[in-house]
């Protein structure tokens, strides 16, 4: 046997679609969820816009059989903290059903983007295990911790408030500022605190990081209707509905189709 160590992100497609698999005609209550990075983690953390979640789910099509979405979303601050995804932030939609080619475009993947590849098919592998264990698929999908950094100078007069903090502060019996010093960490030059806890200076923070020492590379999550891709928790709002922005054509292809018609 060939491991899949060995073979090209195309061959591992190949393997585990040429041919072999039919595409569902009713969606599975479940999708799975991964991430990608632009860069090395340091000391666990990443900044949130060089991080993308990756969702795999069955995506009903009118008059046909399901297609396996994925799709690529961003992060970005917003006042109460992070949102994962939401209108425009969708990277890119994709039908992993559909082989992947050279310069792959609309709903093929680009053969070159072997990364992108070998993560839809470890998720596809995830749900399947998760299937076949007959283990319970999470209420909401798991996000990871974020931490705000700021300028030492500033730092120095942030304070805390918020539930979670107050909340955090009762658990573990200690006032809540000195649990935000107790916590408080150093990293590339700045100071972090959870997000949550001073998510009111977001204006001051120089950065918002994720934190993925602990967070799962893959996970699996219910997905019985659309709102079950929605959420909070916290700092953060994910939204894994949303399309990528349609680009409009150039004015010379408008009006030659206009012509047409």
């Amino acid at each position: 046997m060939i491991s899949t160590v060995d073979m090209s992100p195309l061959d591992q497609w190949r393997e585990r679609f040429g041919g072999r698999r039919r595409r569902r005609d009713r969606p599975w209550p479940q999708a799975a969820l991964g991430y990608l990075t632009d860069g090395p983690l340091v000391d666990g953390l990443i900044e949130i816009e060089k991080l993308t979640f990756v969702l795999l789910h069955d995506d009903p099509i009118p008059g046909g059989p399901c297609a396996l979405r994925l799709a690529g979303y961003s992060c970005h601050r917003v006042p109460w903290g992070v949102r994962i995804g939401g209108a425009g932030h969708c990277k890119f939609r994709k039908d992993l059903f559909l082989q992947p080619v050279p310069d792959g475009s609309g709903f093929r993947l680009d053969q070159a983007n072997g990364e992108l590849i070998e993560l839809g098919l470890e998720l596809d592998r995830e749900q399947y295990r998760h299937a076949r264990m007959r283990k319970d698929a999470r209420d909401r999908p798991w996000l990871p911790t974020f931490w705000a950094g700021f300028p030492p100078e500033i730092a120095a007069s942030i304070s805390g408030g918020g539930p979670e903090l107050q909340a955090d502060a009762a658990r573990n019996g200690i006032e809540p500022q000195a649990l935000l010093d107790r916590l408080r960490r150093h990293h590339d030059g700045m100071v972090a605190f959870p997000l949550p806890w001073v998510s009111q200076h977001w204006q001051q923070a120089t950065a918002i990081f994720a934190d993925l020492t602990n967070f799962p590379k893959r996970q699996v999550f219910r997905n019985c209707q659309p709102e079950d891709r929605t959420g909070f928790y916290k700092a953060a709002e994910f939204d894994f509905l949303c399309r990528p922005v349609a680009r409009r054509r150039p004015m010379w292809r408008r009006r030659r189709a206009a012509a047409a018609a």
